[in-house]
């Protein structure tokens, strides 16, 4: 009874194995959880946008959540994940994007699926990338209505002087009115590859099942020649040019 408090709050054992493809797999076990987590990080995000990108790492994520070549548009995307009762979200920051489903443990099989053919095979249906411009520019409006964001934005803007738009997540106005399918899938072409990705499983598994399952489900998921950031390698910010 006495360790049980710090049992709680110990972290669950994990295991990484690293697949034919280059994709990194991470499963963290909790027996005692009903449910599981299936969720895939992208070195992505401002750090590999130049101000003709910046922001669309972010409207990349939106999109995420749209038709793929399984599901024909969003609302048979919402219907199927209505169908594996999966709470889901995602994030983009500087150095990462980032996407998750939670279900019942029952439902691994197929919320893997469902993960891998959002994340090989999104359409961008233009007119669904059009309604998603609008949620960003909506997020661009409420951010600039904020005092704090102007002066958070200003500090950055002196602080990585000469690339700023390589640590600004939300990006410019600019930048999302003018994205195009075209961009979307450069950012697919060189980002969205599994020598680039981290696939991560925590909850109510066992770490071997997972890995048996993710291989073949995965296998389909083509990398790159070279590791992206190799190919397009990040800049360096300079020092400061004054105090």
């Amino acid at each position: 009874m006495l360790l049980a408090p710090a049992l709680a709050l110990a972290e669950p054992a994990y295991q990484t194995r690293t697949l034919s493809n280059g994709l990194t797999v991470l499963v963290a076990e909790d027996l005692t959880s009903p449910l599981v987590t299936v969720e895939i990080g992208v070195r992505n995000g401002a750090m590999t946008e130049s101000p003709e990108f910046n922001g669309l790492s972010h409207l990349y994520e939106h999109m995420f959540f749209k038709a793929n070549a399984v599901l024909p548009n969003q609302e048979a995307y919402l219907a199927r994940a209505r169908e594996l009762g999966l709470v889901w979200n995602g994030t983009t920051s500087t150095e990462r994007v980032n996407y998750f489903f939670t279900t019942a443990r029952e439902r691994l099989p197929e919320a893997l699926v469902f993960m891998r053919d959002a994340i090989v095979s999104p359409l961008f249906d233009p007119a669904e990338l059009e309604r998603e411009r609008v949620v960003v520019t909506g997020e661009l409006d409420r951010n600039e209505s904020n005092p704090q964001y102007h002066f958070f934005h200003q500090v950055n803007e002196h602080v990585w002087w000469k690339y700023p738009s390589r640590k600004d997540p939300l990006g410019t106005r600019a930048a999302v009115l003018a994205a195009t399918v075209e961009k979307m899938r450069t950012i697919q072409h060189r980002y969205y590859v599994p020598n680039n990705s981290i696939l991560v499983v925590t909850g109510g598994v066992r770490a071997e099942d997972v890995f048996s399952r993710v291989e073949p489900i995965f296998a389909v998921w083509k990398p790159s020649a070279r590791p992206p950031l190799e190919e397009f390698p990040l800049v360096t910010h300079p020092a400061l040019r004054r105090p």
